[in-house]
């Protein structure tokens, strides 16, 4: 499910792209979109591998406190680092789409290539 969402955000980030470039003096740099689009598919990728890595981390918890041994309890911390690894990844890689996405409505907001919009001025 969540790859088909993933798969319609792209096909309409894409379509969008190329129904900006039509109109004129809409955006101040196309390549904005390009980096926000690679960063929304690496960012939602991840997401996806995280919440699969989340599935195995329960399930190994499970089985480790079902039957608690020290061979189970080490499988249980390793998965659990690894978990923790990814899980800083992705909040990093989310943080920069973040800070990525108010820099680009920052240079939305200084392009003077807009006409006069009375709502801002």
């Amino acid at each position: 499910m969540f790859l088909l969402i993933n798969i319609t955000m792209l096909i309409a980030v894409v379509v969008m792209r190329f129904v900006i470039k039509r109109m004129p003096n809409l955006l101040p740099n196309e390549n904005l979109v390009i980096i926000h689009v690679l960063l929304f598919t690496a960012q939602t990728s991840l997401w996806i591998f995280y919440r699969v890595i989340r599935a195995d981390l329960y399930e190994v918890r499970d089985t480790y406190l079902a039957d608690p041994t020290n061979e189970r309890y080490s499988i249980y911390l390793y998965a659990s680092a690894f978990y923790w690894k990814v899980t800083v990844v992705l909040d990093s890689l989310e943080i920069l789409l973040n800070l990525f996405m108010l820099y680009m409505l920052h240079q939305f907001s200084i392009f003077e290539g807009f006409v006069y919009d009375p709502i801002t001025d």
